[in-house]
């Protein structure tokens, strides 16, 4: 019981993780372009960081000790483990390739 409860509040602190990231390395960026701003800097580790931890948090809040994503005798992720890295990966992407069609419609190159 109470291993559960820990790892549904580290689900919970994922997600907080996930988005303080998100809105210091993406969304300030963004909004600087938005505002004109001559020169804008953003952090590419933070597209992957981001989906990560709001997805596997979000697993750990739902599932707790249930959420079985990887084998614990030979550290390879299981079917859940795989799933879970797909969608973050798909959200990787889909967030890579909106952010770049945002600061191009924005005329940065």
């Amino acid at each position: 019981m109470v291993q559960d409860l820990k790892l549904r509040l580290g689900g919970l602190a994922s997600i907080a993780i996930g988005v303080a990231v998100g809105w210091f390395f993406l969304w300030l960026p963004l909004q600087e372009a938005q505002s004109g701003a001559p020169e804008v800097s953003y952090q590419l580790k933070a597209f992957i960081l981001v989906p990560l931890c709001i997805i596997f948090g979000v697993g750990f809040v739902v599932a707790g000790e249930r959420l079985q994503y990887r084998n614990a005798q030979h550290s390879n992720l299981t079917v859940t483990g795989w799933v879970l890295f797909i969608v973050a990966a798909a959200l990787t992407a889909a967030g890579y390739f909106w952010f770049q069609q945002q600061f191009a419609a924005l005329g940065y190159v």
